[in-house]
């Protein structure tokens, strides 16, 4: 199978936060800009965690090591590993590897990062990168667009969604939609004609927007936008592994307080060239 590296950032709603995390910036941090997109999430509660759940074959989580900063301590599918450090001598060590293990079986895992400092002593995330492997052996990957306006979108009820959300030039290709309305979904119609086929949604995250969640053959797992900061062109959701066949994944706005609001700007179709000729 061809095999493939998606990185996300720390603020990604498919990364889930014990409630201690905080969203750092430069409002609150002078060395932010040293992070992946001056962003990163930090927590200073012994036992304060981070999970990402991927399927795929290794996962590797990037932070910074601090004066400040102690122990940590990560574990996959209940597998305790090895506590580490993450003290280093100021100003210090940005965009540095926390954790790496990539000669995992190729399958659903649950990777997660735990605070094991003691009083005050934090550890961060920046951003994660994971591994997965699509496809039929000794194919190409292509990885294809698809905006939000193609037909493969379907918005419910219609005249919920707007397609002129806010700061407009951030989103691809100058397009996307927005929706305020309580209930409102979209459906997502795609055609998997392979194991494997994989695809991502992507949208804004930001203080206005909206918990959401998405639901796929029967499952509903549950995410939220609501961010610090605003942020554009990030990961919401994505799948891959599901089979053959017709599938239709729904995402349901599920705003949590009054004015919320919920954007999606695009997906990203994983396929080879096999699969694309059948």
């Amino acid at each position: 199978m061809p095999s493939f590296t998606s990185t996300i950032e720390d603020y990604s709603p498919v990364i889930i936060y014990s409630p201690d995390w905080q969203q750092g910036s430069s409002q609150s941090d002078t060395l932010a800009s040293s992070y992946s997109t001056s962003s990163f999430f930090a927590t200073s509660t012994s036992g304060g965690t981070a999970s990402f759940t991927f399927n795929g074959t290794g996962v590797e989580l990037f932070g910074s090591k601090r004066g400040n900063h102690g122990l940590y301590q990560v574990t996959i599918d209940g597998t305790v590993f090895p506590a580490a450090s993450g003290e280093a001598t100021d100003p210090g060590i940005f965009q540095t590897s926390l954790f790496s293990k990539t000669d995992l079986e190729q399958g659903l895992h649950t990777v997660i990062l735990e605070n094991q400092g003691s009083s005050g002593q934090f550890v961060d995330l920046d951003f994660i990168t994971w591994h997965g492997s699509i496809g039929e052996s000794n194919e190409q990957l292509s990885v294809t667009t698809v905006q939000d306006d193609n037909d493969s979108f379907v918005y419910s009820p219609g005249n919920a969604w707007s397609d002129t959300p806010d700061n407009l030039g951030f989103f691809s290709g100058s397009s996307g939609h927005v929706t305020s309305t309580p209930g409102a979904f979209l459906t997502y119609i795609y055609l998997l004609q392979c194991l494997g086929d994989g695809v991502s949604l992507y949208g804004p995250v930001g203080p206005a927007y909206a918990p959401f969640s998405i639901q796929l053959n029967g499952d509903s797992l549950s995410f939220s936008a609501q961010k610090n900061f605003n942020m554009t062109q990030t990961l919401l959701y994505h799948t891959d592994g599901l089979g053959s066949g017709s599938h239709t994944l729904k995402l349901l706005f599920q705003p949590s307080a009054t004015g919320q609001i919920f954007a999606i700007d695009y997906a990203e179709v994983y396929t080879t060239p096999s699969i694309a000729e059948r």
